[in-house]
């Protein structure tokens, strides 16, 4: 075929559009609509991806965790209940104790002292005891002698008063023979002398026995004054005794003892110190009763609860321990602080509040042996089981 006709061939098919470059793009056109199944699967996975970190987002939380957490220890505070100088620190920094153990021993050379007088003032009120009641017992005898010095003048009387009838009559009789001259005027003056001394010695009697009476009364009320004595006595005797048992307190308050199980730790007295009543001598630590003080914020403890299991990560150990939540704080941080907040004085900024958590931990730990109070903790609660 010649060069013309192949010309005339190209003309024809560009005519008919076959080989066009519109032609091109329509006929490939449906082809760039179809979808590649590779980017199917990516668009799907984004799009679970998406809708789960959504999902994930809105979900409520399982789990509040925070770093500002630390180990505690209810650490007790060892203080002398008297004073004086310390003779001997039987203690070294970091011992073990157990609970009654001597720590500090005073010296007691001055309760000694205090302890010998308050027995010599205890035996002193037991001897005005006993004088009270050796007066109640002399008392007795008084009352009873008066008694019958009471009775022996009522019988001296009557013998008086039958003395003085016998007088008066025979002064009747012999006034009666005088008047017929029966005896002398001289025997009627003696008979009527002797009935004037009859009935005088009677008026004497009855008198007698008025003073009977009235010494009688007297001792009685003596009785009164002398119980009074005896207990007054009594209570100095109680008091004394009361004294005493002080004084033995305070000499074996002399031997400081250690109140609880623990570790003795900041150790600050030393031999020859003068300690006061309530100064710090040293602290015990109990090792074995350890917790964690976790500080959540206030929105994290919506949905905690005590018993809820908590992961305790020890950052000077580089492990976790398990524990429970054991209680809530009565109050925020804030409100414990030594300068409380107080939002009605001055400009209001809202702070988000922390709340202190009591965390315990599962005992048989091994690990539990290497904690130490104030170690930094990342407690994380878990909110649901």
């Amino acid at each position: 075929m010649s060069a013309t006709g192949e010309q005339v061939i190209e003309l024809r098919r560009s005519k008919n559009g076959e080989d066009s470059p519109a032609a091109a793009a329509e006929t490939e056109a449906p082809r760039g609509r179809r979808i590649a199944p590779r980017t199917l699967v990516v668009s799907g996975l984004a799009i679970a991806a998406a809708l789960g970190g959504a999902a994930w987002i809105t979900a409520p939380p399982t789990t509040e965790s925070t770093d500002d957490a630390y180990v505690s220890a209810d650490a007790t505070t060892v203080a002398p209940k008297v004073r004086g100088l310390v003779g001997a620190v039987l203690v070294r920094d970091n011992q073990n104790v157990r609970a009654g153990d001597p720590l500090v021993r005073i010296d007691p050379e001055e309760f000694d002292a205090r302890l010998e007088s308050a027995d010599a003032d205890l035996a002193n009120a037991d001897a005005e005891v006993a004088a009270a009641h050796a007066a109640l017992v002399s008392l007795d005898a008084e009352e009873q002698l008066a008694a019958a010095n009471v009775t022996a003048t009522r019988t001296s009387i009557r013998a008086a008063a039958a003395e003085a009838d016998r007088a008066g009559a025979d002064r009747a009789r012999y006034d009666a023979l005088v008047a017929t001259g029966a005896v002398a005027r001289r025997d009627a003056d003696s008979y009527r002398t002797t009935a004037i001394g009859a009935e005088q010695g009677a008026a004497r009697a009855r008198a007698m026995l008025a003073v009977s009476e009235r010494e009688a009364a007297v001792t009685s009320a003596k009785r009164a004054s002398l119980l009074a004595a005896l207990q007054k006595a009594e209570a100095q005797r109680l008091r004394a005794a009361a004294a005493i048992d002080l004084a033995r307190q305070d000499r074996g308050h002399t031997l400081v003892r250690a109140a609880i199980d623990g570790v003795v730790g900041n150790r600050q007295v030393r031999v020859g110190d003068y300690v006061q009543p309530g100064s710090r001598l040293l602290s015990l630590v109990p090792l074995h009763d350890l917790y964690v003080t976790a500080y959540f914020k206030e929105t994290q403890t919506r949905e905690m609860r005590t018993g809820q299991r908590v992961s305790v990560h020890v950052d000077a150990l580089g492990r976790t321990l398990d524990g429970r939540v054991e209680s809530f704080a009565p109050g925020s941080g804030a409100t414990f602080s030594l300068l409380p907040f107080e939002p009605g004085a001055g400009n209001f900024t809202k702070i988000v509040q922390r709340v202190p958590v009591r965390i315990r931990f599962d005992p048989g730990q091994p690990a539990l042996e290497s904690l130490r109070p104030g170690l930094s903790v990342t407690a994380k609660v878990r909110l649901r089981p």
